[in-house]
């Protein structure tokens, strides 16, 4: 869903090294798009790379949008200056300023766009980072060949069994904390 901010302005020029639709990613020749991969599955660095690709095409919309909320700034000074000074008389329709509130509306949506993406590409990258502490051997999608046994990886069944491992050590953790909360709180 594209609004009219996210895009560039109508008759606008493309600055040097933006992009030139900023819903679309740029094509590195080398990377992989995001939803297109092999397996119909999005790895996390290809999700990372799109918000990525969101953020840089929402910086230059960030831009015009700020360069557009201080022209209609100036415009509404200007304006406010000159029928506080007697030049004009405020009844006339044709010269009211555009409104700032809306001005800065597009701005400070614009730059909610930008947090909620950076928020995004911060969790994926913690979640990483934990899926390598926590579970530091690749997991290998395809049953294995039995006759070639792959040093460093886990079968499937294997990933699964650790995961009800560690979602058992968890529930095991929780019900000691509840016994010990609930201890603490029976009366002597």
């Amino acid at each position: 869903m594209a609004t009219p901010m996210q895009g560039l302005p109508a008759g606008g020029s493309v600055p040097p090294g933006g992009p030139p639709n900023p819903s679309m990613p740029p094509q590195h020749p080398n990377q992989p798009q995001a939803g297109h991969s092999s397996q119909g599955q999005t790895s996390t660095t290809e999700v990372k790379f799109d918000n990525v690709a969101k953020v840089k095409a929402l910086v230059w919309s960030l831009k015009d949008a700020l360069s557009n909320l201080v022209r209609v700034a100036a415009t509404n000074i200007y304006h406010t200056a000159a029928v506080d000074n007697g030049v004009r008389a405020n009844t006339s329709d044709e010269s009211t300023p555009p409104r700032l509130d809306k001005a800065l509306e597009d701005f400070f949506s614009i730059c909610n766009q930008i947090e909620l993406n950076l928020r995004t590409i911060q969790e994926c990258a913690l979640q990483l980072r934990d899926s390598h502490q926590y579970l530091p051997v690749p997991v290998v999608a395809t049953k294995p060949d039995p006759s070639n046994p792959q040093d460093g990886t886990l079968s499937y069944s294997q990933y699964i069994n650790t995961i009800r491992a560690q979602v058992s050590f968890a529930k095991a953790v929780q019900d000691v904390l509840n016994e010990g909360a609930r201890r603490i709180n029976q009366p002597e």
